[in-house]
């Protein structure tokens, strides 16, 4: 991944927009061979940031420290978070926001290890068999318990009539590690997203299962979203606008077929040189996904689903206008 600046600064610059032309600062954490880095690389490349007059400082997100941390601390002023995360700080009063577009739903499958005898939709099963499959299995999920993505997988095993215990769900988190644990056999199978599930299965290490955002209505909602402090964003109105500005142009050069090319070589740098072709273009397709606006009705769908699994509260409301502040 390009990282324009390898450590944590260690707090905000808190003078809101620069005023004497020299540029201002925007200092970013994303987590590692994820698909946020991508668009941030984009920018830097094709010139975005130059050209809005801003510095952007990209760190890998550290393991142990929550990007809510990150921001109330200064060590970081935008990062991809999960809707279950942002939303909640919201609700809780924290000062966060959330600006620059999201994904929608991002392609999100159950792989299990190669070998496995667990029925497929490409071999004929649905969506519900290979869920039912799933009894007295361990499914390694990317998040930890009581989690959004923990508590949505909870509710849709549940939906065709799992409940738990007849399962279970252990943190193998994403890329990497999720792949070792698939390859070691420490689970039966494991629900993966974009970009691991394409360089997975690509390498042979994994069988597709499911695809769930195609098939499940749990998984047809806002996949990420870029998070910020509130205060931040009030303080550097104009930083603010051109970040999100040179990321929606970050996201229109990433989804024009003309840059392929281009595109396939910044994927590569994110995910490693060794990911193969047919996984490169599928990861390359899928960021269609990112949005530059969040839907009012998707945003609305998600915020209704995490109520309906105890993430959210039903009161006080999280609405579009107090949770998105650049719209």
């Amino acid at each position: 991944m390009l990282l324009l600046a390898a450590s944590l600064a260690a707090c905000g610059s808190g003078e809101g927009d620069s005023a004497d032309g020299s540029g201002a600062q925007v200092k970013v954490s994303v987590t590692p061979g994820g698909i946020w880095g991508i668009p941030i690389a984009a920018a830097e490349q094709q010139g975005y940031f130059k050209s809005a007059n801003i510095s952007v400082e990209v760190s890998p997100a550290p393991s142990g420290m929550g990007l809510n941390q990150l921001l109330a601390s200064g060590a970081a002023d935008y990062g991809a978070s999960s809707p279950s995360q942002a939303f909640a700080a919201v609700q809780q009063g924290q000062d966060v926001t959330t600006s620059c577009g999201a994904s929608g739903k991002v392609p999100t499958s159950i792989v299990a290890p190669k070998g496995s005898s667990l029925p497929s939709v490409a071999k004929g099963a649905s969506a519900t068999d290979v869920l039912k499959s799933l009894r007295g299995k361990t499914l390694g999920m990317p998040a930890a318990a009581g989690t959004g993505t923990s508590n949505l997988m909870v509710k849709t095993l549940e939906s065709v009539g799992l409940q738990e215990g007849d399962y279970t769900l252990v943190n193998v988190g994403s890329g990497g590690t999720a792949q070792a644990a698939l390859v070691a056999d420490q689970v039966d199978a494991a629900m993966v997203v974009t970009p691991t599930a394409e360089t997975i299965v690509a390498e042979g290490n994994a069988v597709p299962l499911v695809e769930l955002s195609q098939e499940l209505p749990n998984y047809q909602l806002l996949g990420a979203v870029w998070q910020s402090r509130k205060s931040w964003v009030e303080e550097n109105p104009k930083t603010a606008a051109d970040f999100c500005a040179a990321m929606a142009k970050a996201y229109g050069y990433m989804n024009d077929p003309a840059n392929a090319d281009g595109v396939d070589k910044l994927i590569t740098d994110a995910v490693g040189a060794g990911t193969p072709a047919d996984a490169v273009t599928e990861i390359r397709k899928n960021f269609n996904v990112l949005d530059a606006a969040v839907d009012p009705a998707l945003f609305q769908k998600t915020v209704d689903a995490l109520t309906s699994v105890g993430v959210l509260e039903p009161e006080p409301a999280v609405t579009y206008d107090e949770a998105i502040m650049i719209k």
